[in-house]
């Protein structure tokens, strides 16, 4: 009624495991259109006050909706309790910028109150940052359609609207998935931020700034990709590992070495953020614990997506 458009091929089911998933229900073709959601119907995160008060039934029927499947909040690594965080922290705890960014969440999370710290969560997990209008958006049933590293990708109409396309051909009973994640980052800081893992995620992304080379006899180096400091280079920009492959500007970081070092020097630095993580030795620790179980999963997928790029 509202301009939404929803595929009369797709249906909506949910389950006690995953919860809402979008099915469908016969044969799509490909470059069909799937969802999309109007700009009138996009629900900016700074007007979500609390989740009792609604601007209109539209807003109250959608959360409502997701508020009867909120359970999954509670596994959340901003709700770890303190074995769960020391656990988290003896992991990660000398990758200093992962531990740090953490840190630095958690404790604002913290500060939040209860229905402030509901709104954070479900935004993580339901809301979507859109650049056009440098804000963040909960989008009413795109959002039913679940995470997978090689799903589709949202779309921006002309006029601010949301959707999503078929790639190729989806057979009966297949399910939509699409990728939300705007950059490449690497899978630990994907279950911070989501509060989930998946076993599809595959990339790695080492941030500008993080290395810095202290050599009395560089080679050479680019000024447009490193900043010098005294005897310290810094390379500037993110390097990204995503679907098996490495971005350029990784060369024209190993361009500091000679040519005869610049393979090893490669496999020294991937070597060197595989080993900052501790990965838990005794797997009864926390055994119980949800949040422990998928950070787990999260540590265990680092250091393999690591290790293919090594290979």
């Amino acid at each position: 009624d509202e301009g939404g458009y929803f595929n009369e091929k797709l249906t909506i089911e949910k389950n006690l495991e995953k919860g809402y998933s979008v099915i469908a229900k016969e044969n799509i073709d490909e470059e069909t259109l799937l969802i999309d959601v109007p700009a009138n119907l996009l629900i900016p995160l700074e007007k979500v006050k609390n989740l009792d008060n609604f601007n209109n039934k539209f807003e109250e029927i959608y959360f409502k909706t997701i508020n009867s499947n909120f359970e999954y909040l509670n596994h959340h690594p901003l709700k770890s309790n303190n074995q769960e965080l020391d656990r988290i922290y003896n992991t990660i705890g000398n990758n200093e910028n992962l531990y740090k960014n953490f840190l630095i969440k958690y404790k604002n999370f913290n500060l939040l109150s209860e229905q402030d710290k509901k709104i954070n969560l479900l935004s993580k997990t339901r809301a979507i940052n859109l650049n056009k209008f440098k804000k963040k958006f909960f989008m009413p049933v795109m959002d039913l359609v679940n995470y997978n590293y090689a799903g589709l990708t949202y779309k921006m109409g002309e006029k601010g609207n949301i959707y999503i396309k078929s790639k190729n051909i989806i057979k009966k009973s297949e399910e939509i998935y699409v990728n939300y994640t705007s950059s490449s980052i690497n899978a630990i800081t994907f279950f911070f931020e989501h509060g989930f893992i998946d076993s599809s995620f595959n990339s790695f992304e080492i941030k500008g700034g993080e290395l810095k080379f202290n050599q009395k006899n560089i080679y050479k180096y680019d000024k447009k990709y490193f900043s010098s400091d005294g005897g310290t280079y810094t390379f500037k920009e993110d390097i990204n590992f995503t679907n098996n492959n490495i971005s350029n500007n990784f060369i024209k970081l190993l361009e500091i070495f000679p040519p005869d070092q610049r393979y090893a020097a490669a496999i020294k630095i991937l070597s060197m953020y595989k080993n900052l993580m501790s990965p838990n030795k005794d797997q009864n620790y926390n055994e119980n614990s949800i949040i422990i179980k998928n950070f787990n999963k999260s540590v265990e997928l680092y250091i393999n997506i690591i290790d293919n790029y090594l290979g």
